[in-house]
């Protein structure tokens, strides 16, 4: 039997599905790993901004396309999140692909409307891969035959990530070349490559919602909305990944301009933002057994003061303050709590709305960037780097310890209730007892 026609017949419907052969899931590991390479080879990273520059977009044009694909990505996540439930978690990335390439090939007519467009349709094809990527991959950890699967998915996906690392700096690094031959290369490799990582997700399992426990997309929302309300812990997860993800994203994008200022050639900045992949790579691989050591809390806790410890060094405005700021504090904070928060999240997910919960981090992420990214870039105009970066620290400090205190004050809510309707079932069964 092949590897296609197998993984289409352990389409599972209960929450833990027998394992399969061992040859099965070397298989699937292969094709996840095949998948990742070709749909994270990101030949545009570095020249699309020059491209469109080229074709005399200005830049607050620029900025507003790539708040197009925000605002795209947000109402698009949870709707996908439920399609990828109730069709199939691995349908829901081979849409993505599909959607991917047509992103990528209307940048060969850089108009107005079709930029838009180019922009809006990468925000869904986003969307489409949001939870329902990592929701596959928590699937193979089921299916893995592993007594521990959350260990298992952690490390996996922590080398999972490595690869996307590895696949992004290639992807990087060859852009610029690619667009020497012509400018229009790097968006027909990225189409291309899009439409690779097609075939290695028809090897992969597909995991949907039983036709008979079904529901419709809003009674299937409501049922992930109410999972999440039920469990604090799970709230406050999606919102401090919404809130990291966002601060250290928005800091990425302006990063160039800032060691810019500091008086960095192009040739240095060009230095510092390859040499971040190898705290990437190691942070990221070692995520697993510093999952194991210190524990959820201490994890989350630790490096997102170590994301806000970066912050406050870089608004110090001195070069070398501000390389450890950005490579040894920022980027291995995201390179930690990136994998740690996505296996607490499957850890916590129901199996029946996983992909939805999921795409709700991913949409807090998106709403969080729709208003961080403007402001960021209107502080800049008025403000100095310094106090921009300080003002990022505080939102993160603050915003980190109001989730803290919500959570734990959800925790004892919740608990007194549960208390409560327990002592009312109590009472009730004793009168019910008596003569």
């Amino acid at each position: 039997m092949s590897a296609t026609r197998i993984a289409a017949s352990h389409t599972s419907t209960i929450s833990r599905p027998l394992a399969a052969p061992a040859a099965i899931r070397r298989r699937w590991t292969l094709a996840y790993a095949l998948y990742t390479i070709a749909n994270n080879l990101s030949f545009t990273q570095a020249v699309w901004v020059i491209y469109l520059y080229s074709r005399g977009f200005s830049p607050l044009a620029i900025g507003l396309f790539e708040t197009a694909f925000h605002l795209a990505k947000f109402l698009a996540e949870v709707p996908t999140g439920i399609f990828a439930d109730l069709a199939g978690r691995r349908k829901s990335l081979i849409v993505s692909c599909f959607v991917a390439v047509a992103a990528e090939l209307l940048f060969l007519w850089p108009t107005a409307p079709l930029m838009a467009a180019s922009f809006a349709l990468s925000g869904v094809a986003y969307a489409f891969k949001g939870g329902a990527a990592s929701a596959l991959l928590w699937t193979m950890a089921e299916r893995s035959g592993a007594a521990d699967t959350t260990r298992w998915y952690s490390r996996m996906f922590s080398r999972m990530f490595v690869v996307l690392l590895l696949a992004g700096t290639i992807g990087t690094a060859s852009g610029g070349f690619l667009a020497g031959i012509s400018p229009t290369l790097p968006f027909l490799m990225a189409a291309l490559a899009a439409a690779v990582s097609i075939a290695p997700l028809l090897l992969l399992p597909e995991q949907k919602v039983a036709a008979s426990a079904r529901t419709t997309p809003l009674a299937h929302l409501g049922a992930g909305l109410r999972a999440v309300w039920r469990d604090p812990l799970l709230l406050g997860l999606l919102l401090l990944s919404g809130l990291t993800a966002s601060a250290v994203t928005t800091v990425g994008y302006y990063t160039q301009l800032y060691f810019s200022s500091l008086g960095f050639s192009l040739a240095a900045v060009g230095l510092i933002f390859a040499v971040t992949v190898v705290p990437d790579a190691l942070f990221a691989a070692a995520a697993p057994r510093i999952m194991r050591r210190l524990g959820s809390g201490r994890v989350l806790a630790l490096f997102t003061a170590a994301e806000a410890l970066g912050l406050l060094l870089m608004s110090a405005r001195q070069p070398w303050l501000g390389l450890v700021g950005f490579v040894g504090l920022v980027h291995v904070g995201d390179a930690v709590l990136y994998p740690a928060i996505s296996t607490y999240l499957n850890e916590r997910s129901p199996e029946a709305q996983r992909a939805t919960v999921l795409s709700l981090e991913t949409g807090l992420f998106s709403a969080m960037m729709i208003v961080l990214f403007p402001l960021f870039g209107l502080g800049l105009t008025h403000v100095s780097f310094a106090t921009v970066y300080l003002w990022t620290f505080a939102a993160l400090v603050a915003g980190g310890l109001g989730i803290a205190v919500a959570v734990r004050a959800l925790g004892r809510r919740r608990t007194t209730t549960e208390d409560t309707e327990e002592r009312a079932k109590e009472a009730r069964r004793h009168i019910r007892a008596q003569p």
